[in-house]
């Protein structure tokens, strides 16, 4: 059987590309109080609204259990609230405070820094090309 190199995968590609963003968003959001999965999950609120906790965990790729500890922490320090589903009572929808909004403002600032320090020497065009590559691999993926 012949070994896979993990340099022909996209997938490790991602991996190593992904641990290189954390480790700089990690360095940037240091004193803000924020920790780059929380910072994850902020921005999983604000593009997407409120979600229920296990849907959040499912965008983070993390267990039910972890997000609700995640959820927990967050909401403690007053980054979020759970409230009540306003169509099913069960259910608890995580939603971002106005504490959170605010952060959000600021730490926008660091990931689009991220941003154009990553894309040095890349094209709008060559940006997309990615971005949308990336995209038909996770839809192949989830077939």
């Amino acid at each position: 059987m012949e070994h896979l190199d993990p340099y022909e995968s996209l997938g490790f590609h991602c991996n190593i590309t992904l641990k290189a963003f954390i480790a700089n968003l990690e360095e940037r959001l240091k004193g803000t109080g924020i920790t780059p999965t929380q910072h994850r999950a902020l921005a999983h609120l604000v593009a997407l609204g409120p979600l229920p906790q296990s849907e959040l965990a499912d965008h983070l790729g993390i267990t039910p259990a972890s997000g609700v500890r995640l959820v927990d922490r967050m909401e403690r320090d007053g980054w979020v609230s759970r409230q009540p589903d306003p169509h099913d009572g069960r259910i608890k929808r995580v939603v971002p405070t106005q504490k959170a909004f605010e952060i959000w403002k600021e730490i926008s600032k660091v990931g689009r820094e991220i941003l154009v320090k990553a894309y040095q020497g890349l094209s709008a065009e060559q940006i997309e090309t990615v971005k949308s590559i990336l995209t038909r691999v996770r839809q192949n993926l989830a077939k």
